[in-house]
C-alpha cells in the first residue's frame, strides 16, 4: 500500500488497485439515498451495484429502462431486500433531465449523494437532440441541470455528497489563463463539432471541474460537500460506445488498465467514507487526492466558475424560450 499523510491527517489506505467494495469495507449506507446516472455499463455498474451490498437506496437515473431493468434485477439476486429505484433520464434531451429532476423531486426521496458518472466520448450523433455540441451537452449541460434542480434536496439532506466524475484529460481542454473570458467561453462551450473529440471531451471534462469547485465554494457552508474524480489513468469503460471503438480500445489496454470495479472506488469512496465526509472542493484519484495533476489556473479561477455557470443557465434559458417552445432543436 503506497504511503502518504494528508495535511489533514488521513492516513492513505487505498491505491489503484482497490476495488469498489474494498474502499467501502466496515461501511454500513443503510438509510442513505444516493442518485446515480449511467448505472446500465462501465464503472456506473460497479458503483451502484457496492453501494447497493452496503445498504443504501440507490436511485438509478438511466435514459435505457430495459438495460436498468436488467441490472436491478442482478442487483436483487444478490441483495434481495435491496432498496432500488430507477427513474428515466435521458442526457441527449434537457427535457427529459428536467422531468427527471421533476420525478425525483415528486418522490420526496432524501439525497445523501449525487454522483454523476455518465459520459460520452466521441459519439458517431455530434450534436444532441436539442442542438448542443455533444460532449459538452450530455457531459455539461445536462448534469448541469440535475445539479441545479436536486441541491435543495442535497441541502436539505446535509450532510450530503456531489460527486462529479470528471477526467485527468480535463488538463487539456486549450483554455489559456491569460486569455479574454469570452474567448475562454468560447472554447468551453462550443457551437459546433468541428474540434477533435478529444479536444470537445476535455473542454467537457473541464466544465465539470469548474462546477464541482463553484458548488463546493456555495454550498459547502449549506452542508453539501463535493469531489471532482478522476476514475483512473486507462480505466476501461464504455465511453466510445457509439463510434465503435470500446472493443479495440478495451483489448489494447487491458494489461494497463483498471477494470470498472477499481474504476468506481474513488467515486464510492468519496460519495460514502466517513474521513473524507467534510474533505471537499478537491481532485480526487485512485481514493486519493490528486491535486498535483489538477490544472489549477483554469480549474481554480473562481471568476470563471462563475462566467461558465452563468452561461450555461443563459443557454438552458435560450434553449427553454425557443427549442422547447417549437418542440424542435434550439
Amino acid at each position: 500500500m503506497p504511503s502518504g499523510t494528508a495535511a489533514d491527517g488521513r492516513k492513505r489506505q487505498f491505491h489503484s488497485g482497490t476495488h469498489a467494495l474494498q474502499a467501502l469495507e466496515g461501511i454500513d449506507l443503510k438509510g442513505k439515498t444516493i442518485a446515480i446516472t449511467g448505472t446500465t455499463s462501465g464503472i456506473g455498474v460497479d458503483t451502484a451495484k457496492s453501494l447497493v451490498l452496503k445498504g443504501a437506496h440507490v436511485v438509478m437515473l438511466n435514459r435505457n429502462l430495459v438495460e436498468s431493468e436488467k441490472q436491478k434485477r442482478a442487483f436483487i439476486e444478490e441483495k434481495p431486500n435491496a432498496q432500488i429505484d430507477i427513474v428515466q433520464c435521458d442526457l441527449n434531451s434537457l427535457a427529459s433531465v428536467k422531468k427527471a429532476a421533476a420525478t425525483y423531486l415528486e418522490k420526496q426521496w432524501p439525497l445523501h449523494g449525487l454522483i454523476l458518472n455518465a459520459g460520452v466520448m466521441g459519439p458517431a450523433t455530434k450534436m444532441t437532440s436539442d442542438g448542443f455540441e455533444a460532449h459538452f451537452g450530455i457531459n455539461h449541460v445536462a448534469h448541469f441541470i440535475l445539479v441545479q434542480a436536486l441541491l435543495p434536496v442535497l441541502r436539505s439532506s446535509a450532510p450530503s455528497r456531489l460527486v462529479i466524475v470528471t477526467s485527468a484529460l480535463h488538463s487539456h481542454s486549450c483554455v489559456k489563463p491569460n486569455s479574454p473570458m469570452e474567448q475562454k467561453l468560447a472554447t468551453l462551450c462550443p457551437k459546433d463539432a468541428s474540434k477533435m473529440y478529444l479536444h470537445l471531451y476535455s473542454c467537457s471534462k473541464m466544465c465539470n471541474m469548474l462546477v464541482a469547485f463553484k458548488v463546493h465554494r456555495d454550498e459547502f457552508s449549506n452542508g453539501i460537500s463535493t469531489y471532482s474524480v478522476h476514475p483512473g489513468s486507462g480505466v476501461r469503460t464504455d465511453l466510445h460506445r457509439d463510434n465503435g471503438l470500446s472493443k479495440v480500445i478495451g483489448f489494447l489496454s487491458t494489461p494497463i488498465t483498471k477494470n470498472a470495479s477499481q474504476g468506481a472506488a474513488t467515486s464510492v469512496y468519496c460519495v460514502a467514507h466517513p474521513e473524507v465526509k467534510e474533505v471537499s472542493g478537491k481532485y480526487w484519484e485512485s481514493c486519493w487526492d490528486d491535486e498535483k495533476n489538477l490544472d489549477k489556473k483554469v480549474a481554480r479561477d473562481e471568476e470563471l466558475q462563475d462566467a461558465l455557470w452563468k452561461r450555461t443557465e443563459e443557454l438552458i434559458a435560450e434553449w427553454e424560450r425557443t427549442g422547447k417552445a417549437n418542440g424542435k432543436a434550439k
